[in-house]
This record gives structure tokens, C-alpha cells and sequence, in this order.
């Protein structure tokens, strides 16, 4: 979900930290998972998660792809509170305020979100879904892919979690977001540094060239820009909470900044 600490505008934070090494969190200490949108309470090896009109079709989506592809939460059901239960994934999430992906890293992860539409094209659910619309869309995709979202052991992906955004999209607005979140394209790290790591993904993911990823990341960004405040006024409580943290304004100032970028980085690509 995106989201920014008030100093640090385009940073994309997350909405619930599912992830960490294999110690506290015992019964009789829960220990909260602070995020932007909903937070959670890791109890034990489980996460427990506020739920929302689109959980069941998360979870039928979850229970699909549980014997089909690695490295994503088991749905263990609800307390008794109302929140869904899901286990608790181990690994390191890479600290996006001072850090990016390694090579590996990216590669891991294009890889492993190759796999993943591969797999969930045989999957369809009707909703609701909390995503907004897509144009023609042809799969269910997670629709939040991001450093904050996903844990790894070494360069390996060893967790994908927070599917709360799962939804119906296409594989190019996956990758854009994925090259919004993982090159990073929110900040200026160098237009040809940009460009190689937009090329890391196409290689791993295959059969996409750099320019449909770059051409395709306003539109994407911009769509969920837009959908924030609209989402808020229709009730939903974490996209308020989002706002009252200086969203979607922040991260449109990133947006408005990569533009004039994205061209010099677009002549990069090949």
C-alpha cells in the first residue's frame, strides 16, 4: 500500500509487517506489527490481521495457490475477534529509507511473480475485492509487490505477504508497480542505473520489453492516486488513515517528479 513517514515524501511504507526472524510474539506477549493502512498482532507463528469485505475472496485466493506456488501466508481462519489468522512468514524485509534490492534480489522476485501469474490464470473469484477496476484485466495479481511486502533470505524470496490488495489486474500493471517499489522509480537514483534494474525484471520475468514497464508505471501509480481519497470516502478505514498521513499528495509529488525522468530513463532502455 503506499504510504510515506511525513519526512520522507514518495517513500512507500507498508501496510502490515508480517515478517521477521523466528523470535518473540509468544501467547502471553503478542507483539504488534505497526503499518500504514491496518496494522496487525503476531501471536506465536501467526499474524492476526484485521479483515474487510474483500477477505473471503483473499483467502479463496490464497487456498488456491497454497499447493501451487512457495512463499505466500497459510490462511489458519479467524479469532475471536473477527481478525484472520495466517502464519507468520520468516525473513528479512530490505529497509527501503536506507537500502535497494540487490541484483539477486530483484531477479528473486520478477522470477517468482512470473510463477505466480503462471499459476493464478487457472484461478478466478467474483469479489468484492478491495482493488479498484482495471481495463481488461486478465488475472488476479497481489497488486501491492514491494520491498515492504516481501521478506527474503539472502537474495532469495522467502515471503510474500500482505494480499489484502489482491485483485483483478494485468501482468504489465504488476511489473509497473513492481518497478515503481523495486528499482526504485519513486526517487532519483540515476537514470542509468533505473535503467538496468527495469532490464533486470523483464530478463527474469520474460516476455516483456523495458519501454511497455516504463510506459506503463504513471498510469499505474496514478490510478491508485486517485482511487485513495475516493476509498477513504466510501469507508474504508486504512486508505483514511493513509490520507491522514499525507496521502495521496505525497506520493503524487514523486510521481510528478519521475515524469521528466522517466523520459531520459526510457532512452536508456533497450
Amino acid at each position: 500500500m503506499l504510504g510515506c513517514d511525513p519526512d520522507d515524501a514518495g517513500r512507500l511504507a507498508p501496510d502490515t509487517a508480517v515478517v521477521g526472524d523466528s523470535s518473540g510474539g509468544g501467547p502471553e506477549h503478542p507483539t504488534y506489527l505497526a503499518g500504514n493502512v491496518g496494522g496487525a498482532w503476531r501471536i506465536g507463528g501467526t499474524v492476526h490481521r484485521p479483515a474487510g469485505r474483500w477477505t473471503p475472496a483473499v483467502h479463496a485466493l490464497l487456498g488456491f495457490l497454497a499447493p501451487r506456488l512457495d512463499h505466500i501466508p497459510a490462511v489458519l481462519g479467524f479469532d475471536d475477534q473477527g481478525r484472520e489468522v495466517l502464519t507468520f512468514l520468516s525473513g528479512r524485509v530490505v529497509d527501503i529509507d536506507s537500502e535497494v534490492l540487490t541484483a539477486g534480489q530483484i531477479d528473486s522476485l520478477a522470477s517468482w511473480t512470473r510463477r505466480f501469474h503462471e499459476v493464478v490464470a487457472g484461478f478466478g473469484h467474483p469479489g468484492p475485492w478491495r482493488y479498484p477496476h482495471v481495463p481488461r484485466a486478465s488475472l488476479i495479481g497481489h497488486n501491492d509487490i514491494a520491498p515492504y511486502n516481501v521478506c527474503f533470505d539472502g537474495d532469495d524470496v522467502a515471503g510474500v505477504f500482505d494480499w489484502d490488495l489482491a485483485g483483478p489486474t494485468t501482468p504489465l500493471m504488476e511489473l509497473a508497480f513492481i518497478a515503481w517499489n523495486c528499482v526504485p522509480l519513486w526517487r532519483d537514483i540515476g537514470d542509468a542505473v533505473a535503467a538496468e534494474r527495469i532490464g533486470r525484471i523483464c530478463s527474469a520475468y520474460g516476455g516483456v520489453h523495458p519501454a511497455q514497464i516504463a510506459d506503463a508505471v504513471p498510469g499505474r501509480i496514478q490510478m491508485m492516486l486517485d482511487w485513495i481519497p475516493l476509498g477513504a470516502a466510501a469507508g474504508d478505514a486504512g486508505l483514511r488513515r493513509l490520507m491522514s498521513r499525507g496521502e495521496p499528495e505525497r506520493s503524487q509529488a514523486a510521481l510528478n517528479n519521475l515524469i521528466p525522468r522517466l523520459r531520459r530513463i526510457r532512452l536508456l532502455l533497450h
